[in-house]
């Protein structure tokens, strides 16, 4: 499955941006915990500061129920559970215990907190509460004004439930804050991929253009940024390649003007010497010398054949040759095309047959004169070319709407190395082969610019030693 190129740069940003605020919330979030307890920590310390204060001033009884209620009210006041410990880590006051329970809770000597305020004067600690059966964050100090009702130790306790609700609306505060600009961040991610892709889109859609051949068209990018830069540079690139193709095409123009003109001279001295050789070889007189003659013969024919090929590719290529499209029984047409050729075959010893029975009337769609240039030259080659008591096949093959015609021969094959360069003109692939058959090396260069101008291609497989097969496509009517 291809992925939009937007896609792959939204899914890229997005997962970036997720990573990076995921990343900074789970920092966020420990640092603000860090500092909420830390603040907590010092706003416990300072509240035990006021009550050593309070203790130390008014000289207060315990034993008193008055005095009890009056600390009591105060801790409740100030949110926090009050404990007061004596050196033997006796419990003597407690904010959340009556007074006639207190000589059921535990010695304290023993806890956290208590061991680390003996030690540095402060301590902390987290646990579960043994009296009140909830999560507490205790805070102890050592009370140095020992002669105060034989108060050791003042310790703070706070429910980690109000703790964890601050906590909790701080996260869900940074997880919104995230998700509003992670959503922001996607939405300028889209925009910004949008526009990139925008203008990509626009560079293939004119690229598009210019592959068919439309060399008018020019990149059209606004704004000062690599990609305008980039279009800058291939306008003037297809200004340039424009430029060139019209002088090539202005050169070709002039070269198959001459090609034609020097053909055309050349075809009448060429005619009158073949006229001059035929009266000599029919006169009885001149039979010492007829090898010589028919020799001589031969090679105007040759030269007549290559003008001919010369003045057909010139018109071609320069657009003179104009193609009526008929349409025509493909079994008949090839019939002929193969009785054509047949004498041709028999003097080479090759056996040359029309696969196909007459079962339906195909009908294609071609320039039949031109067609039947293609195949003279398609069989010729494979007659000419192939082994002693070698086959030449010709066929058609129906398919969805097209029609496959192909000539199959048991010749020596063709290289790999040559096939992609046999349709170039005065390509040959055994020279001296060639010239022995009287071959002109324009007849495949011939056969593709018919071909193509029937909107079609020759395919051509080959190998060494066994044989070589031409086919191409024609419209089935």
């Amino acid at each position: 499955m291809n992925i939009s190129l937007r896609k792959k740069i939204i899914f890229l940003v997005l997962s970036l941006l997720v990573v990076v605020t995921l990343a900074a919330s789970i920092l966020s979030t420990f640092e603000i915990q860090r500092y909420y307890r830390e603040r907590i920590f010092n706003q416990m310390v300072t509240q035990l500061d006021e009550v050593e204060y309070l203790l130390d001033t008014l000289n207060l009884d315990f034993r008193t129920l008055t005095d009890y209620d009056y600390l009591a009210r105060y801790a409740q006041r100030s949110g926090h559970r009050l404990t007061l410990i004596d050196s033997l880590g006796a419990v003597i006051f407690d904010s959340k215990v009556a007074p006639d329970s207190l000589s059921l809770l535990e010695n304290h000597l023993t806890r956290a907190e208590i061991q680390m305020a003996l030690a540095k004067g402060i301590g902390q600690n987290e646990r579960k509460s043994a009296t009140l059966h909830q999560s507490m964050f205790y805070v102890a100090k050592l009370h140095e004004f020992e002669k105060t009702h034989a108060i050791k130790y003042i310790r703070l306790a706070l429910p980690m439930e109000e703790v964890q609700v601050v906590l909790r609306a701080v996260r869900w505060k940074i997880m919104l804050g995230s998700g509003i600009a992670l959503i922001l961040m996607a939405v300028v991610s889209f925009l910004i991929a949008s526009r990139l892709t925008y203008q990509i889109h626009q560079l293939s859609a004119v690229a598009e253009k210019i592959k068919t051949g439309n060399y008018d068209e020019r990149f059209d990018v606004t704004g000062r940024d690599e990609i305008s830069e980039l279009a800058d540079l291939l306008n003037a690139m297809l200004d340039r390649i424009k430029n060139d193709m019209v002088q090539m095409k202005k050169l070709e123009r002039m070269r198959s003007q001459f090609l034609g003109n020097v053909s055309h001279e050349l075809r009448t001295p060429i005619f009158t010497l073949q006229g001059y050789l035929e009266t000599l070889m029919q006169n009885p007189n001149a039979e010492p010398k007829r090898k010589f003659i028919k020799s001589a013969y031969r090679q105007a024919a040759r030269l007549n054949n290559l003008l001919t090929d010369l003045i057909d590719i010139s018109r071609i290529e320069s657009g003179e040759m104009q193609m009526t499209f008929i349409a025509f029984d493909v079994h008949h047409w090839l019939q002929k095309m193969v009785a054509d050729v047949r004498d041709i075959a028999v003097e080479q010893s090759i056996e040359l047959r029309l696969v196909n029975d007459v079962r339906e009337n195909v009908q294609v769609l071609g320039d039949r004169d031109r067609l039947n240039q293609v195949m003279s030259n398609l069989l010729i080659n494979a007659v000419k070319y192939n082994k002693i008591n070698g086959r030449v096949e010709v066929g058609y093959i129906v398919r969805a709407g097209k029609v496959e015609i192909y000539v199959s021969d048991t010749g020596r094959g063709i290289a790999p190395e040559h096939l992609s360069r046999i349709f170039e003109r005065f390509y040959r692939v055994d020279k001296e082969r060639s010239r022995e058959v009287g071959g002109t090396g324009l007849g495949l260069a011939i056969v593709k610019h018919i071909i193509e101008a029937h909107h079609s291609r020759v395919f051509v497989e080959s190998e060494i030693g066994v044989g070589s097969r031409f086919s191409f496509q024609l419209p089935r009517v």
